[in-house]
């Protein structure tokens, strides 16, 4: 379950990390701080789960972990294509 286009994120300074699947995000998400998890934390978490579990497509769920990382700040302002 590819991400297509990849999710770049920041990570502290001038670092960037690439998110390219369902499992990766998954991975991310579970450690992303207990005091920073919010209602987007908690959404783009229930998305990943339903694409796992072929509730929705991988598509919407990239969309959804996309807006988590976008009112989290770490989006990336600029999408990098591999």
């Amino acid at each position: 379950m590819e991400f297509t286009p990849n999710i770049w994120i920041k990570e502290g300074g001038f670092a960037l990390s690439v998110i390219s699947s369902v499992t990766e995000a998954i991975d991310f998400l579970a450690s992303w701080p207990q005091d920073r998890r919010g209602p987007f934390y908690y959404l783009a978490v229930n998305s990943l789960q339903s694409a796992v579990a072929g509730s929705i497509e991988t598509r919407e769920a990239r969309e959804v972990f996309e807006v988590f990382c976008r009112e989290a700040g770490i989006l990336a302002e600029s999408r990098m294509e591999d």
